[in-house]
């Protein structure tokens, strides 16, 4: 998406760096739990589980709110129609989820998680200074902050919950090292495929190494923790060394050479039912798949992320937004079923994770040529077992925009970390995110 970005992940991919609602008028009242089209679900099991998990999944370009969640009732449903006379989606092509609201059905899978009371959904979530650059809102997003600077937010909450020279695969990320992931003292790992991370971490374009334990040696006693070195650069460059060794005996040794077969077809697979998912390259499938199989593994980690790309659809938009959602949601549905079938030591894969989704910001209300300018507001979502669905936030009023014909957000993008960090992962919100932001009730 940028060289920076891709400079970023191409430095990661060698290794490890560690250190340390409805649409009329105002929308429906948050917390509505509204999961029309299905039977009324199970409760859920007790909040935060012992060892609970998080997985994130990133939508990079800006991710569409009006096509994903469509305005198919009330006021909003007009000012819809007349902004995107070419792009609308036509409200036969979504399942209706109460509040004037039109799931897209190109959202694979999603309907059915959504009917199961799976899916808490956060329309018009954004953040009270919104810019329309990439990098700076991808980089706001990260750090859990409404001005530039400083580390990410799951690496502030690293530094406070990873234990001092250990837990070194805790966090894992699957596509490079994100911001969000960057604390003061410790970061996570980036592992992209169970072969890559395996010692040495790189090899030379004359081939691999044929013995390399006399180098896995060498770099163990040079890394080794034994004195204490004078310079702080050293002695961070040694922390990091240490942890990384770590990390790779550990995840060599958990992992194993034997690969898991998922318990269900993932897009992309041979068995998929769905044949226009059946070829083609499926980032985020294979990551959400390799995810499934870390924790099959029994791999210490708490948070995974992730992430999937295309969603800048400045052009094409009718004919690539749907394909998009479409990887999405089945890659999802997917993953939520195949975790079912994994049982753990700390208990059922299902019942300790849980998956939120967000991307930097939506897109422009009013198409332009066949696509779509960088918006505000966008949508988050929130899957899992203990999830109390529903709408937990307004959906945004499309005939108050602002001066740029854009949407005002309705929620605050910390109030979602927040809940995620007091419910879920057992940690001070306050701390991490230097502030009070109200939970959301969906935990």
């Amino acid at each position: 998406m940028s060289n920076r970005r891709e400079f970023i992940k191409n430095m990661a991919a060698g290794g490890a760096v560690i250190t340390g609602l409805a649409c009329g008028g105002g929308g429906a009242k948050q917390g509505t739990g509204d999961t029309r089209g299905g039977p009324p679900p199970p409760p859920p099991p007790p909040t935060a589980p012992p060892a609970p998990i998080l997985v994130i999944v990133t939508a990079e370009g800006g991710m569409d709110l009006l096509d994903a969640l469509v305005p198919i009732g009330g006021a909003n449903a007009g000012a819809y129609q007349s902004h995107r006379p070419s792009l609308k989606v036509n409200p036969a092509n979504t399942t209706d989820i109460g509040s004037n609201l039109g799931l897209n059905k190109a959202f694979a899978g999603m309907a059915s998680l959504h009917q199961q009371g799976r899916v808490a959904w956060l329309p018009g979530i954004g953040m009270p200074n919104p810019t329309l650059s990439h990098f700076l809102a991808a980089d706001l997003w990260s750090q859990g902050s409404a001005v530039p600077g400083g580390t990410g937010w799951l690496g502030r909450y690293a530094d406070l919950a990873f234990l001092s020279g250990g837990d070194p695969l805790r966090g894992i990320s699957t596509d490079g090292l994100p911001l969000s992931v960057q604390g003061l003292d410790r970061n996570f790992v980036n592992i992209s495929t169970p072969d890559t991370y395996r010692f040495p971490a790189t090899r030379s374009e004359w081939g691999s190494v044929d013995d390399p334990a006399p180098l896995r040696v060498g770099f163990s006693d040079g890394f080794s923790m034994s004195g204490t070195p004078a310079s702080s650069g050293l002695k961070a460059a040694v922390e990091s060394g240490h942890l990384y060794d770590q990390a790779q005996a550990l995840f060599s040794s958990l992992i194993g050479t034997t690969r898991r077969a998922s318990s269900v077809p993932y897009p992309g697979d041979a068995a998929y039912p769905d044949a226009t998912l059946r070829d083609g390259y499926y980032h985020l499938s294979s990551q959400l798949k390799f995810i499934a199989e870390m924790i099959a593994k029994d791999l210490p980690s708490q948070v995974f992320v992730s992430s999937t790309g295309g969603f800048d659809t400045h052009s094409n938009h009718a004919r690539d937004f749907p394909l998009l959602l479409n990887e999405m949601g089945a890659s999802l549905n997917a993953f939520y079923a195949d975790l079912a079938s994994i049982s753990t030591a700390k208990g059922n894969a299902q019942d300790r994770v849980i998956i939120m989704g967000w991307s930097e910001f939506g897109r422009r209300v009013r198409e332009n040529n066949g696509g779509l300018d960088h918006g505000t507001a966008g949508l988050s979502y929130v899957i899992g077992k203990s999830v109390k669905g529903g709408l937990y936030s307004n959906y945004p009023d499309l005939a108050n925009l602002d001066d740029n014909g854009n949407l005002k957000f309705t929620t605050d993008f910390r109030n979602l970390y927040a809940t995620l960090l007091d419910k879920w992962m057992g940690v001070s919100s306050r701390t991490v995110l230097g502030g009070s932001y109200p939970n959301l009730g969906f935990l």
